[in-house]
């Protein structure tokens, strides 16, 4: 075969460090540290937005999140409320684009993208993958590795999308133990208990480092941490009750949220060892990331949707063997996976992008590489360059910025946005975001940056 297998393997709400080849030594991650070993690890890889629905419709279509007719404004809608691809953009999904350039393309396990919740066998018409299974957990991981297995002529492209650690989401017991008459607070209880059981004799990590909340944080932000943030979903039930949480209860939700973590790496090695036991690694690319993070505890917040690192600031992995030298940590490219991601598939697979994509190729031979990129949340926008990380959030008609030096502070402790001896670094970076906003017509951004204090 001329043209590369591609794998691209997904998971759910893991930030950045959530990986033991990353630094955490709360977490053993063997497979995904194997992965990394075998090609490169980007550092700075960012998500087009931290909230699972937008960012879906980033990593299929490689649009950023608001092209779609102001997708975080929907997403209170029923199911069927959600926009549609097809009524937004003109160039094919992932699937179609792979499938018509040969591959035979198969997608597994969380979609969330229009009224599809996971993948079933109605979506193919849309998104151009068959279904391997609509299961997001170790059905997913099994179909996928008979899927590797199979004998054909073309190559495949499978994305196999697995929903850990995303399970700290509705099996954490938010609700902490004030209301243990609740019938869900002692459901998610005895889940927690559960898990304690099979591993008992693993501790409770450290609280992090940058766990005291700021004394300067923007009005948008205080409201996101207490829960009272408009159309902040799952974020307003966790804020409402972290208030009441001691430092035993956040660190059981950082134990727990590792334990899954735990899981899906068992799972991903499943798929991993079957692409070895196929003979076919040589022929075939791995990719790996999430789409968004989870804030684990720093800033005191849970959850995700601000643009702090453990929220926004998402894994990416790349494996090509005797292709791409192993081992590699890139610390300087800036990706933005939701627009990155296709053009540099395309790229391996040896054919052009539609030219309506604006993401750029993050292969390590790329001709151009991104000066900064741009992430949308409810409310804000984000500015990564390479020094800096520039964030302006929107609460009630009034916006406020944030400012951090990511070379010096990545724990992001010290705001700089009111600083004197950074004001040109706060100009260049609302220029950056003023002309990146008109030319891809995003108009919240732009009256985010007229509604500055």
């Amino acid at each position: 075969m001329s043209q590369p297998n591609i794998i691209f393997i997904t998971t759910d709400q893991q930030h950045a460090r959530l990986m033991s080849c990353a630094g955490d030594e709360c977490v053993s991650t063997p497979n995904i540290d194997a992965l990394a070993a075998s090609g490169i690890r980007f550092e700075n890889t960012y998500t087009a937005n931290p909230v699972c629905v937008p960012c879906r419709y980033a990593l299929t279509t490689g649009y950023m999140p608001h092209t779609f007719g102001g997708l975080e404004h929907n997403m209170k809608q029923n199911k069927n409320g959600l926009p549609k691809i097809a009524d937004y953009i003109k160039t094919p999904a992932m699937g179609h684009l792979f499938r018509n350039a040969g591959y035979d393309t198969a997608y597994g396990g969380k979609l969330h993208v229009e009224h599809y919740n996971n993948y079933t066998d109605e979506a193919e018409e849309t998104f151009g993958f068959s279904c391997l299974s609509s299961n997001c957990k170790d059905d997913l991981a099994l179909a996928s590795a008979a899927f590797i297995k199979q004998k054909r002529k073309k190559p495949f492209f499978l994305w196999a999308s697995f929903i850990q650690p995303h399970d700290i989401c509705d099996e954490f017991p938010f609700m902490a133990y004030n209301d243990m008459d609740h019938p869900y607070t002692q459901k998610c209880h005895r889940k927690l208990q559960g898990v304690h059981e099979e591993h008992p004799h693993i501790p409770l990590p450290d609280m992090p480092k940058n766990v005291d909340v700021s004394t300067d944080d923007p009005a948008w932000m205080r409201h996101f941490r207490d829960g009272t943030l408009e159309d902040a979903g799952l974020n307003n039930l966790f804020g409402s009750h972290t208030h009441s949480w001691d430092e035993k209860m956040w660190k059981e939700y950082r134990w727990v949220y590792r334990r899954y973590m735990e899981e899906v790496d068992a799972q991903i090695g499943v798929v991993l060892a079957a692409l070895k036991e196929s003979g076919q690694e040589e022929n075939t690319v791995v990719v790996f990331t999430s789409d968004h993070g989870d804030h684990d505890g720093a800033h005191g917040l849970t959850m995700k949707r601000s643009f702090y690192e453990e929220s926004v600031n998402v894994p990416l992995l790349l494996s090509w063997k005797g292709k791409i030298e192993s081992g590699q940590l890139d610390s300087s490219t800036l990706v933005n996976n939701g627009l990155d991601l296709i053009p540099t598939l395309c790229s391996i697979a040896g054919f052009t992008p539609p030219k309506e994509l604006v993401g750029k190729s993050f292969l390590p031979d790329a001709t151009a590489t991104n000066d900064f990129v741009i992430s949308e949340t409810i409310g804000g926008r984000m500015v990564r360059t390479q020094h800096y990380k520039y964030s302006i959030y929107n609460h009630n008609g009034v916006s406020e910025e944030q400012l951090f030096d990511m070379e010096n502070d990545r724990s992001e402790l010290q705001n700089l946005a009111k600083k004197d001896c950074c004001k040109q670094s706060i100009k260049k970076h609302r220029d950056i975001l003023s002309i990146w906003s008109q030319q891809q017509e995003d108009a919240d951004a732009q009256k985010y940056l007229e509604q500055l204090k």
